[in-house]
């Protein structure tokens, strides 16, 4: 029995606001006056809304192409057909970086543009961060007032990424690369897709910068970056005030704590447990699949950092490039309670990964 199907794509902000740029109609995304990896500022920031294009932005030359690449791609996706996807990421090299939050990932993600000559703050936060593609743990959810498949919207914002960096990269690129381009990515998210991805990419084919960070520290600086810490200690399960927050209520709904549990818990404790959970499904996810040297833990700090920075710009840039200083500041508490239940989370995942033959890194209070 053969069963037609019916595929209704709507393309993403992010592929739509991307497209427009690289046709020299969008740049309120790269005019430099948002900095993502501003190290020193904390800060919430709403992205400019994406405005509406007319029909001629999608009848240029390029445009043309990336909706025809877009739909192969898609349709090879769907299809299983991964070497079709590896022939056409051919010239490309992604280097992914993953990590929970505000553990050095923008940072690298920033440098790592630089060595490649470019000017992070005019590369569109959609393109290089954490944010597209929407990679998710469950298929399901609600769009308003009805149901949503988030499963078909990944696969095709899969799709989006792959082609939009291809294309992004051949245009803005140029002369500058030499071999195979490299495409700097923010994308802890892969975690929910981790085995897919590189079976889907290959062996070889692209790089995995793991960023590291003590939960203490970490739950401190998410505290900041959301607004700072909240005046009665609890984590604001009911009004979330940052996307790091309302990552942190996923993760604990999917641990299985109601709303309630979740606004009367301790700011520290919905971290540690949402850090725990991250780097414990960081080593059953398939990331290392394959050779376990291409993945790099990377622990927080200038000693760990920066040295990577130096290694990619002796490959792919100017090695007399010096790395912008990492920043790191001190926060750790006094309160012995929460340092020593957040190395109780770094000794619990230690031996997790332990048990599972990994070597997760020594982390320091930084």
């Amino acid at each position: 029995m053969n069963f037609d199907i019916q595929l209704r794509f709507r393309p993403s902000e992010a592929f739509i606001g991307i497209l427009a740029e690289l046709n020299d109609q969008f740049f309120d995304w790269t005019d430099g006056s948002y900095d993502w990896a501003n190290q020193t500022v904390d800060f919430l920031h709403a992205s400019a809304p994406l405005p509406r294009f007319d029909e001629s932005v999608f009848k240029t030359p390029l445009s043309r192409r990336a909706i025809n690449d877009l739909l192969q791609v898609a349709i090879a996706l769907l299809a299983g057909n991964y070497p079709l996807v590896r022939d056409y990421l051919k010239n490309l090299r992604f280097a992914f970086v993953i990590g929970y939050p505000r553990s050095g990932g923008s940072y690298l993600v920033k440098e790592l543009l630089r060595t490649v000559g470019f000017d992070h703050t005019r590369v569109s936060e959609e393109l290089a961060h954490d944010g597209f593609p929407d990679l998710r743990e469950t298929w399901y959810d609600w769009a308003g007032e009805r149901p949503y498949f988030y499963l078909q919207e990944a696969i095709f914002q899969t799709a989006e990424f792959l082609v939009i960096a291809n294309l992004y990269y051949r245009v803005k690129s140029g002369q500058r690369a030499q071999g195979a381009r490299l495409a700097p990515k923010k994308m802890h998210k892969m975690v929910n897709w981790a085995g897919s991805f590189k079976m889907l990419l290959g062996h070889g084919q692209a790089d995995y910068l793991v960023t590291v960070r003590h939960p203490l520290p970490t739950a401190i600086s998410v505290a900041e970056k959301s607004g700072g810490f909240p005046a009665d200690g609890r984590f604001p399960a009911l009004a979330p005030r940052s996307a790091i927050e309302r990552w942190i209520m996923t993760d604990l709904m999917h641990l299985g704590f109601t709303m309630g549990a979740s606004a009367a818990m301790d700011y520290f404790e919905a971290v540690f447990l949402s850090w725990s959970l991250f780097h414990t499904s960081m080593a059953t996810s398939g990331l290392f699949l394959g050779d376990r040297d291409e993945i790099r833990l990377v622990a927080y700090g200038d000693n760990h950092h920066e040295p990577v920075v130096r290694d990619y710009r002796e490959r792919y840039g100017d090695p007399q490039l010096a790395p912008e200083p990492f920043m790191v500041h001190d926060k750790a508490r006094e309160d012995r309670r929460w340092i020593e239940r957040g190395d109780a989370s770094v000794g619990a995942v230690t031996q997790t990964w332990s048990n599972l033959g990994l070597r997760f890194p020594e982390l320091s209070l930084q």
